[in-house]
């Protein structure tokens, strides 16, 4: 059974897609981890961020977050991390005003592909630093950003000690980018096919690589029998209910 590190460096597009249809069971043993016992559960949460948020987002003209979103977002990443309740104080201080500016000009940044600007425009916001600002820029630009997740990170060995700065979000962002490039070439997704649901991007590569660490580190035989599977079926993982333009 190939490491998590190996798995992202070499897995083949079938490998990752095979990962993606126990996204969902992984998930549930992060719930279970966590064991939280107030407010929303993590699946109800995460079946929000991953399918809803940024639909709702890209409605607005031009696009951005509000506050209750961005504080729910908040509850979300705490349910997979670590619970620091004052972040939610924090990011419910934070001026409706404020929320809007911020995220719109992170969110345009980042669709620029200005990725490193796009975080600094976010941690403006109280509460928010630059793994908070990937959650947003995740669901908001998941063709050029994906969410900067303790498990996912720590397949790269440079980032096996974290202090959760802006560069090692880049560095990992970039990884996760060179990942996505390649299974499209390999599974021959062009550009042209960047609206299907089939392209690889760095959030759907991240969601696949953060259900092998979990799965290796808490249920390894569901690993070993879904290593077995390559016959390519379709995703089992959240899927944007909102197509994209190509930016």
């Amino acid at each position: 059974m190939p490491t998590t590190t190996e798995f992202l460096n070499s897995s083949t597009p079938e490998e990752f897609k095979a990962l993606l249809t126990v996204y969902h069971d992984a998930l549930q043993i992060k719930a279970m981890l966590k064991n939280k016992k107030q407010g929303e559960s993590l699946e109800s949460l995460d079946k929000w961020y991953q399918e809803e948020l940024g639909e709702a987002v890209a409605s607005r003209s031009p696009p951005h977050m509000i506050r209750k979103e961005l504080v729910r977002l908040m509850d979300w990443k705490l349910s997979r991390g670590k619970f620091r309740p004052r972040l939610i104080q924090l990011s419910e201080s934070n001026e409706e005003s404020l929320v809007k500016s911020a995220t719109e000009k992170g969110i345009k940044l980042a669709q620029a592909g200005k990725i490193e600007e796009a975080i600094e425009a976010l941690v403006v916001l109280k509460g928010v630093g630059p793994a908070t600002a990937s959650a947003v820029l995740a669901v908001c630009v998941p063709e050029k950003c994906c969410f900067f997740a303790d498990e996912v990170a720590h397949a790269i060995p440079a980032l096996s000690k974290l202090k959760y700065t802006n560069s090692e979000y880049i560095l990992l962002n970039t990884e996760l980018t060179n990942c996505a490039a390649r299974l499209n070439n390999e599974s021959g997704n062009g550009c042209e096919k960047e609206n299907n649901e089939d392209q690889w991007t760095p959030h759907r590569v991240e969601l696949a690589v953060w259900t092998h660490s979990l799965l290796t580190h808490n249920k390894p035989k569901l690993l070993d029998s879904v290593s077995n599977k390559r016959s390519g079926d379709e995703s089992e993982a959240p899927k944007k209910k909102r197509k994209r333009n190509k930016k």
